[in-house]
C-alpha cells in the first residue's frame, strides 16, 4: 500500500520512492555514481522491451537502465537510445545529460492517482506497459520539478525488485559495481 497524498493538497502521493537522471553512458554512468555518491550496485536491463503511447498514438520509447540503491530512495540512470514521435522526444530529452529525467511513485490506482494529478496541471505524456504487464505514466513536471513524474501501482513483482536494489546495496563493498539482468 503506498502512502497516500494529503487531503487538500497536491494529488502528489507523500513517499518519493525512485529519482531517475538521463545518462549519455550508462555503464559510465553507474561507475560514476557509485565513486561520487556511493549509489550502488547497478542491476542494468538493455533496451528495455516496453510498449508505449503518447497521446493516444503508439510511441518509440527505445532506452537502457540502470538500478541501483541511493539513501533511502531507488536511482534509476536513463540512458535513451530512441524516443518518438518527436514531441515525446522533446519531453523526454528534456534534461541535458546527468540531470533529473524523472520522480516515480507507488500508487494504490493508477489512472486515479493519475488523473488527479492532470487535474492539478499535469498533464499526461506517456503512457507504457512493461514486458511483465506493469502499466506506468509518465506525467509532466518539468514547470514546478524539473523533471517527470512516473506512476505505477506497487505490485509484487515492482516491490521485490524494489528489495532486491536495497538489500543488494546492503552490505556491498563497491565492487561489482554493474550487474546485468
Amino acid at each position: 500500500m503506498s502512502n497516500p497524498p494529503i487531503p487538500g493538497l497536491s494529488a502528489l502521493p507523500r513517499e518519493l520512492v525512485q529519482i531517475a537522471y538521463t545518462v549519455p553512458d550508462l555503464e559510465a554512468a553507474c561507475h560514476e555514481w557509485a565513486a561520487k555518491v556511493g549509489a550502488g550496485p547497478f542491476l542494468v536491463r538493455r533496451h528495455m522491451d516496453v510498449q508505449a503511447s503518447h497521446h493516444g498514438e503508439s510511441a518509440v520509447y527505445d532506452h537502457s537502465a540502470a538500478f541501483g540503491q541511493w539513501g533511502p530512495v531507488m536511482l534509476e540512470l536513463v540512458e535513451l537510445h530512441d524516443c518518438e514521435p518527436a514531441s515525446m522526444n522533446e519531453v523526454f530529452r528534456h534534461s541535458a545529460p546527468n540531470q533529473v529525467n524523472h520522480y516515480a511513485y507507488f500508487v494504490d490506482d493508477l489512472d486515479v492517482s493519475s488523473q488527479a494529478l492532470q487535474a492539478q496541471g499535469f498533464p499526461l505524456t506517456m503512457e507504457l506497459i512493461s514486458s511483465s504487464g506493469m502499466r506506468v505514466h509518465f506525467l509532466d513536471a518539468r514547470e514546478t520539478l524539473g523533471g517527470l513524474i512516473e506512476l505505477y501501482v506497487g505490485s509484487e513483482h515492482l516491490r521485490g525488485l524494489y528489495d532486491k536494489v536495497a538489500a543488494l546495496h546492503e552490505n556491498w563493498d563497491g565492487s561489482d559495481v554493474v550487474r546485468y539482468i
